[in-house]
């Protein structure tokens, strides 16, 4: 949410867009290097000041509270790999694969397996920092919130552990698979939440401090997406949808009014938020632009393609990579198509963007970084793994986990 967000610098390429930081366990950004050496312009008589250079964490599924899949972060390619992370394995057994997108905060990327495991990776090296066992396999992205890190099993456990040491500070149970990731959420008396949905139809709101149950939501269906954040007339609210075909939004604040808007579909996977507009890539086939403050469509296109991927979004551009193999922009404003990147085969894992590159994995094992601008391929890279979980930067560091249960670490 606004909110929570703190201006730190202008950017370059985006004109007036200010860099942020989420606190409560949100993007901190700070600035590594803001001038060159201090040599004479002959043209101008000025000193050159050198781009400033801005690292950032990931500690969402999509990098901030309104699921938007960007980092301020610049990644220029070719990367090369610097290390792989590889899960202890019984010998004759397959590693269990990773699906779950990585989160990364204070330099540590934490992620789940569907083996049942819950790693704390260091970004720098790759090194196992500490890894817990879960009592089943986890298939949604963690979220941190200072010094804690919070996470669901599909057997509908939430789990909060000590980010540094991986104790357990408390565990919550609901009635069903949790197979969406957490969210968080500042309310106005500077209490913070973790939000998410379960398959017994319900969205939770919890306190951080201790897991007490302060509100939940009942839906009509599954909910197997990760909340967004949006503002409604005012009100900080959720807005998710789920497996009954509906928007939902719902104030974090306790007894005010809450909405729905019919999709029509299901939606498998988290919509993306900017300037109070939600952005939906359903299952039936749909991509919509929903003002939620007034509830109406801005526009929507029926591509026929089921998607569950997650859609993400920068200033001007919507981006969405599905199952027909094609990464495409969009204009955010009137939903055209822009360009379109084919891949060789599916597209199963949500884009991200870090400026002017989008980086993309896809089921052919490959890695790919594209220009937001053109469409064109910029980079690429055989990971030899079908890549599913949705990829994440910290630090100079992109980090990819694939369906080979290994985790990835690329660096300049």
């Amino acid at each position: 949410m606004r909110e929570l967000f703190k201006p730190v610098v202008r950017r370059k390429r985006f004109g007036a867009a200010i860099l942020r930081w989420f606190a409560c366990g949100g993007i901190f950004l700070h600035l590594l290097g803001c001038s060159g050496p201090e040599e004479a312009n002959d043209e101008a008589g000025e000193t050159p000041v050198a781009e400033p250079v801005v690292s950032a964490d990931w500690p969402l599924f999509r990098g901030d509270p309104e699921m938007q899949g960007a980092s301020p972060e610049r990644l220029t390619p070719p990367l090369a790999l610097g290390w792989t992370f590889e899960p202890p394995v019984e010998e004759g057994k397959r590693r269990p694969p990773i699906e779950a997108g990585p989160v990364i905060a204070g330099g540590i990327v934490y992620v789940g397996s569907q083996g049942g495991m819950f790693y704390a990776i260091k970004l720098e090296s790759g090194e196992l920092a500490w890894s817990v066992k879960t009592e089943g396999p986890i298939i949604g992205p963690a979220a941190v919130h200072e010094g804690i890190v919070f996470v669901g099993d599909t057997y509908g456990f939430v789990y909060a552990f000590d980010a540094a040491s991986g104790a357990e500070q408390w565990r919550f149970e609901t009635d069903g698979k949790i197979e969406g990731g957490m969210n968080l959420a500042k309310a106005a008396d500077g209490t913070t939440s973790v939000l998410f949905g379960s398959h017994d139809a319900y969205l939770y709101s919890l306190k951080v401090t201790d897991g007490t149950l302060q509100w939940k939501h009942e839906t009509g269906n599954y909910i197997v997406a990760t909340p967004s954040l949006i503002d409604s007339g005012g009100e900080q609210a959720v807005c998710f949808g789920g497996c009954d075909g509906i928007l939902h939004i719902v104030p974090t604040r306790l007894g005010a009014e809450k909405r729905e808007i019919e999709i029509g579909s299901f939606i498998a996977n988290t919509s993306a938020v900017r300037d109070g507009i939600c952005y939906i890539a359903s299952n039936g086939g749909d991509l919509l632009a929903i003002d939620v403050a007034t509830g109406e469509t801005s526009w929507k296109v029926h591509t026929g393609v089921e998607y569950t991927a997650s859609p993400a979004v920068d200033e001007t551009k919507l981006y969405v990579a599905g199952p027909d193999k094609r990464l495409v922009a969009y204009d955010r404003v009137n939903g055209a198509e822009l360009w379109a990147f084919r891949a060789t085969r599916s597209l199963d894992s949500s884009p991200i963007l870090t400026q002017d590159l989008i980086w993309q994995g896809g089921m052919d094992g490959r890695l790919y970084a594209i220009d937001t601008s053109t469409g064109d391929l910029a980079w690429d890279f055989d990971l030899g793994s079908q890549i599913k979980a949705s990829l994440a930067v910290s630090r100079g560091v992109l980090v990819v986990c694939g369906e080979d249960g290994l985790v990835y670490g690329f660096r300049k």
